[in-house]
This record gives C-alpha cells, sequence and structure tokens, in this order.
C-alpha cells in the first residue's frame, strides 16, 4: 500500500517539470503530480521543455525535476537529457519509455540517467521511485543552501549562485567587471594570479582589458571589501585571501 503522506513529505517543496507528448497521458500525469508537488510544469516535446528550463535555470524557480519520454517529436528525450546536462550535470531527470525504446538506454545510462519508468504507468512503481528521487534532491539541496554562501571577511559574504556581495545582509552594488573579477578571486582563493591569468579570464567573457584598467579595477574592488582580501605579491600578481 503505498504511503501518500510519506510520498508528499518529501515532494511538497519541490518542482517538476513534465515532457509528454501525448494528451491523455500528460493530462493524467499532471493531475497526480499536482496532487504532491509544488508546481507542476508541462511541456509537449523536447525543444519546448529546453527552452522552458533555459529561462528558469540557476534561478529560485529552477525546475528540482524533469520527467521525460523518450519517444516525442522536434526533440527527443534523448537529447533534451544531453543539452540539460550540459548544463547542469547533477540535475534530477526521470524518463518514461516504451517497449520499443531500449536502443536508447544504455546512451541515457552513460550520461548518468538510470531512472526509468515503463509505459503504461505503473504508479506502485512510480511513486517509490519519485519518493526516492525526491529524497536525493532535498539532500542536495541542503548541501548547496550550506556551500553557496562563501564568507569572505567580516559580515562580508558572497552568494555564489546569485553572484551577489552583500555586507551585514545590505547588497553592495558591483559593476559587471568588478562582479567578474570578484568571482574569480573566489574561486581561486589563496592561489596567486598574475595579470595575464585575469585578462584571459576576462578574454573568456569577450572582453579585452589592459593591465592598467586591471590595476585600476582592482583598486576599485578594494574600495568595496576589506582591503586586504587582495593581497598583490610585487612583480607577479594577486592573491584573494578569506577569512
Amino acid at each position: 500500500m503505498i504511503d501518500y503522506r510519506k510520498i508528499y513529505d518529501e515532494t511538497k517543496t519541490l518542482s517538476v517539470l513534465l515532457v509528454e507528448d501525448f494528451e491523455p497521458l500528460r493530462k493524467e500525469m499532471v493531475e497526480v503530480l499536482g496532487d504532491l508537488f509544488k508546481s507542476v510544469t508541462y511541456a509537449v516535446n523536447g525543444e519546448e521543455a529546453l527552452t522552458l528550463y533555459k529561462e528558469t535555470y540557476a534561478s529560485e524557480t529552477s525546475y528540482d525535476l524533469i520527467i521525460s519520454d523518450i519517444q516525442m517529436p522536434q526533440m527527443n528525450g534523448v537529447e533534451l537529457s544531453k543539452h540539460i546536462r550540459a548544463l547542469n550535470e547533477s540535475q534530477a531527470i526521470i524518463m518514461l519509455s516504451g517497449h520499443t525504446d531500449s536502443a536508447y538506454l544504455l546512451e541515457l545510462i552513460n550520461i548518468g540517467i538510470s531512472k526509468f519508468i515503463t509505459k503504461p504507468i505503473d504508479y506502485d512503481v512510480f511513486f517509490p521511485i519519485l519518493y526516492e528521487e525526491s529524497q536525493k534532491i532535498k539532500l542536495l539541496k541542503s548541501n548547496d543552501a550550506d556551500t553557496k554562501i562563501r564568507y569572505i571577511a567580516d559580515e562580508y559574504s558572497w552568494n555564489t549562485q546569485t553572484k551577489a556581495l552583500t555586507y551585514k545582509d545590505v547588497l553592495i552594488d558591483l559593476t559587471k567587471h568588478e562582479l567578474f573579477l570578484l568571482e574569480f578571486f573566489v574561486n581561486k582563493q589563496e592561489q596567486l594570479c598574475s595579470n595575464y591569468d585575469i585578462a584571459d579570464m576576462f578574454y573568456e567573457h569577450n572582453i579585452e582589458i589592459s593591465e592598467r584598467n586591471i590595476r585600476n579595477l582592482i583598486f576599485k574592488l578594494r574600495q568595496k571589501i576589506p582591503e586586504q582580501c587582495i593581497q598583490s605579491v610585487y612583480g607577479l600578481g594577486y592573491k584573494f585571501m578569506c577569512k
């Protein structure tokens, strides 16, 4: 007997994107999932799903779980999964597979997808998988919440997800170039970074910057964080030292 309360306790705070082109099954699953999840969004093919995913990726409204059919028009579930995993390698994905989809399963397993639900849906099989995946998602989100905030000095913090710098919970305004530089330094904490390394980072953002402009940018960034966070190493470059 399925314990819906137990499942609901794990799913009620999560969002799901359902990708299914067969309307009767899609309507049925939207209704079933709607009773369990905080929000349910659906798409009728892979291209539409990828557009929805990109619109919300890395935001507060990003999807916790993707449930997708394999065989769909315009973009199938295999290609959709590859695109999504390229953006977010830890994205939870459950695939709905027909008996004729076995040729795709090894390819999906190779990109890290191992949860498959055979159609027609047997909810006695489906619900335990939902429960297990939702538990994993919540644990991952809990770990992310613990690690996305980096404290760089007394009461100065950097959110690695939203790219926000705050002091005593007040947002500090950064220019685009200052944001790129601070993110670079936080990721390279305590490593020696030369002007060439910094210029190369900006080049990856399609920005050309001179050594003089790097010095000016570092001077300006030092006005917004404790000056000792960015230490100059004479003739070599800089080190970013968090507390």
